[in-house]
């Protein structure tokens, strides 16, 4: 014997109520809920509303009960008993307000929320009521964003969109190249370790320098050339005559930089037409875009990810296990691009 469909018709009232709920309700159970007595109103059965949203039979048919039995209500969750909370929304909008001007000084924060509100709380109840709040807690950045103009750094992020299209249908080999600095007195990554035995590394207010200077692509090539001494004009420009000589002279490569000094010197720019040569044309990236630059990413791996830790016990390692991973990229350890 085959089961009785069961269908929910809306009247023409009814249906800009269930509709809002469905679009606009504040809790996404609500607006599954209306979605399943629209679903419902359109023809759908319990079995097809019950694939669409991915629930079950019984839980479908309980909220065609809701609705029947008591409209719009019936769709929304019911109070559930709980501890009350300990601030109410004029407190949370106090706290809110302080947050914004002491963002990274809870016991600050916590004595002028006190002295406003009168209300005796511990910091751990405003941790929890920043999250109420839609707050999180993260690590401040420094960014360039607002020293640079918004309208080159969008024609600049359109031309590397385009020219990595060319890469992807074989019209190019895109290169993006930076400098990189690596030292015992660098920034240390986070790292597992038992409670109250952290890692320690020897700290040191100085430390000598191993710079490398990097061609990555996304297609997993990373040429370099390392050194202990400064980075200057004359070291990208040796730098840059080992990359033409090491190329494929058949390959039209495009290097995108940045505006460093050392890479609009005259020396580096007389430099250009002999590049050319070698079928080798550079892109210079819009000012303060540093995340257009995809070899940023390659440095922040290594130094917060591949690098042991061993590594900073002493510069001799330091420098091994940076030549270790740059020589082995794209086989132990590699990165994904878009």
């Amino acid at each position: 014997m085959s089961r009785r469909l069961r269908f929910i018709s809306l009247t023409p009232d009814q249906q800009p109520i269930v509709n809002d709920a469905y679009q606009h309700g504040e809790k996404r159970a609500l607006r599954r809920r209306a979605h399943a007595i629209l679903l419902s109103h359109k023809g759908h059965t319990i079995n097809q509303i019950r694939d669409i949203l991915g629930v079950k039979r019984d839980t479908v048919s309980t909220w065609l009960s809701q609705w029947e039995k008591d409209g719009i209500e019936g769709l929304q969750d019911k109070p559930r008993e709980g501890r009350p909370s300990l601030l109410n929304e004029s407190e949370l909008a106090v706290l809110q307000q302080l947050v914004e001007e002491h963002p990274h000084q809870l016991p600050v924060l916590h004595a002028k929320f006190q002295d406003k509100t009168g209300k005796v709380v511990s910091q751990d109840t405003l941790r929890r009521a920043f999250k109420k709040n839609g707050n999180s807690c993260k690590r401040v950045r420094r960014s360039l964003t607002a020293l640079r103009d918004e309208t080159d750094f969008r024609r600049t992020q359109g031309l590397i969109n385009a020219l990595k299209e060319w890469e992807d249908n074989g019209e190019c080999d895109l290169y993006f190249f930076d400098e990189a600095g690596f030292s015992q007195s660098s920034s240390l990554p986070y790292a597992w370790s038992p409670v109250g035995k952290p890692w320690e590394v020897t700290a040191y207010s100085r430390s000598k320098r191993l710079n490398v200077l990097g061609f990555l692509t996304r297609k997993g090539s990373f040429f370099h050339r390392m050194t202990t001494e400064s980075v200057k004009t004359e070291t990208v420009i040796e730098a840059f005559d080992q990359f033409a000589a090491q190329k494929s002279p058949d390959a039209f490569a495009v290097v995108v930089l940045d505006n460093a000094k050392m890479h609009r010197s005259k020396a580096f720019q007389r430099k250009i037409i002999d590049w050319m040569a070698h079928r080798i044309h550079l892109v210079y990236l819009s000012p303060y875009s540093p995340e257009l630059n995809l070899i940023e990413i390659l440095w922040r791996e290594i130094k917060y990810k591949w690098l042991p830790l061993t590594a900073y016990s002493s510069f001799d390692k330091l420098c091994e296990a940076v030549k270790n991973v740059c020589d082995n990229y794209g086989k132990s350890n590699s990165i994904t691009f878009a």
